[in-house]
């Protein structure tokens, strides 16, 4: 199922994972439908399908490793990056050379990626417990929570007291354990502080484990400001700004590599190519008819050439739009592989196509989903401008690349981002403050009231999977004002 959220106050962002596959291939198709509101002039005549295409920005990386607390601090599991490590770290210890930077540094971000992983688990979890009134579950949650915590600080600690003794302030081995060290205290901070506001309600029944809490997020930050972190500073932009480097950082391990394809360019070069040659011909030809069969600058002769040059623009134009209908796979407007970053093997292949219709010509069921059932006189209103995004998705199995899953036991799932951006839709859109005036209920005089004004962007997604059955649907209610988005409503059209 696919997510939609608001990133900014002008980007949406959708997310959808999908598994690798170990031995077969499999498809997904992916639609997007904005219903744009007529007034806000976002159609063929005022941009073009590539400009648009811009404002879809996607990237691929590996889903976030779902390894538990317990299974990181678990010696015996071989996968766990906090056990690997541990080995390294020994074996550094004897000879610096003998493991690979990169392989270290790698595992470092796992472990942050893994914490942040289940931090937001556990705090989802909390949330729930909270609300089911399941007290019992949500101590010991609390509990083995901050336990398992304090343990992997102390193992990351430990660990760069070892590095600190064989490298240079500025190794780049050095400089990977200290953001390691301060990624980890933030998101631990920020958790602590999380679950003791999540579980506020019930402070009498867990006061011990809430002033934990507390204690701990105050303890980490005292000690980033100690250890110099730039984190550890007052000033919050500074802050702020740390989190996302570091965060950037971290995840910059799970990115795939993307690959644009130049195929979708020399086709579009060769159709058009064709498609001039094909109306010169025909120019051509009658210009030689012409020649042949009336006097040369005749009436006659002239009718035909100006005719003939005429239907060469109009051939052109016709072509490229039967090409462009019975060749969708080749008239792409983007190909691009995701590649994966350890074995530059190809995880995923993707085909974008971007195009205006008309609301006659997209699909019933699509239809069905976007009429407005508060308002039976939609027929007779301007119709809504519809941008379809199509994006095609082939999963490669591992096995294609002469890859095994013991290789990879820790990538499982393949995660794509899109982002949009509505800045196109903001730009014709009436001024988002109003003063209405209505009589007071309760008094004999007016009562002014400030409102906004504000359009409603509808987006249907569609996920769909010929092979295995899969046609899922979601409506959308994006509500903006000029200044961006206000909220987003996910409408149920059962």
């Amino acid at each position: 199922m696919i997510d939609l959220r608001k990133h900014s106050s002008r980007h949406l962002e959708t997310k959808i994972i999908l598994p690798i596959p170990e031995t077969h291939r499999y498809d997904r198709e992916i639609h997007y439908y904005l219903f744009s509101p007529p007034q806000l002039y976002v159609n063929r005549t005022t941009y073009t399908e590539e400009r648009l295409l811009h404002k879809f920005q996607s990237h691929g990386r590996y889903s976030s490793p779902e390894i538990t607390l317990e299974e990181l601090l678990d010696d015996s599991n071989a996968i766990s990056p906090l056990t690997m490590l541990k080995r390294y770290t020994e074996n550094i210890e004897k000879d610096i050379t003998s493991v690979p930077e990169r392989n270290m540094i790698h595992e470092m971000q796992t472990v942050v990626n893994s914490v942040r992983h289940e931090n937001k688990a556990c705090l989802q979890d909390c949330k729930d417990m909270v609300k089911l009134g399941m007290k019992d579950d949500l101590a010991n949650t609390l509990k083995a929570w901050y336990e398992n915590i304090l343990q992997i600080q102390d193992i990351i600690r430990n660990i760069l007291e070892h590095i600190r003794s064989k490298c240079s302030p500025d190794n780049r081995l050095m400089l990977a354990i200290l953001w390691t060290d301060e990624a980890i205290s933030l998101l631990n901070e920020k958790e602590a502080i999380d679950l003791y506001m999540a579980c506020s309600s019930l402070s009498k029944e867990f006061h011990d484990i809430l002033a934990d809490l507390l204690s701990f997020s105050r303890e980490e930050a005292n000690y980033r400001n100690l250890q110099s972190y730039l984190s550890g500073s007052n000033n919050p932009e500074t802050v702020q700004y740390r989190k996302a480097v570091l965060k950037k950082w971290t995840q910059s391990a799970l990115y795939l590599v993307p690959d644009i394809s130049r195929w979708p360019m020399r086709v579009s070069q060769i159709l058009a190519g064709t498609a001039a040659g094909v109306a010169m011909t025909f120019a051509t030809l009658a210009s030689i008819f012409a020649e042949n069969a009336y006097m040369k600058n005749s009436l006659q002769w002239a009718l035909i050439v100006i005719i003939a040059y005429v239907f060469k623009d109009r051939i052109k134009e016709w072509l490229r739009t039967f090409f462009n209908a019975v060749l969708p796979k080749l008239m792409a407007d983007e190909i691009s592989s995701f590649l994966s970053p350890k074995s530059n093997t190809k995880i995923c292949s993707s085909r974008i196509k971007m195009k205006f219709e008309d609301v006659a010509d997209i699909p019933n069921r699509i239809k069905e989903i976007r009429k407005d059932k508060n308002n039976p006189f939609r027929d007779m209103l301007p119709k809504e401008d519809v941008i379809h995004y199509v994006r095609n998705l082939v999963m490669h199995p591992l096995e294609k690349n002469g890859l095994k899953r013991e290789q990879f036991p820790r990538e499982n799932n393949f995660t794509l981002v899109t982002r949009i951006r509505l800045d196109d839709f903001l730009k014709e859109m009436d001024d988002p403050n109003d003063v209405v005036f209505r009589m007071d209920p309760n008094a004999d005089e007016l009562d002014q009231l400030n409102s906004e004004r504000v359009y409603h962007l509808h987006m249907v997604i569609r996920e769909c999977a010929q092979k295995e059955g899969i046609d899922l649907y979601s409506h959308y209610c994006i509500v903006l004002n000029k200044t961006g988005i206000v909220r987003i409503e996910q409408l149920n059209d059962n």
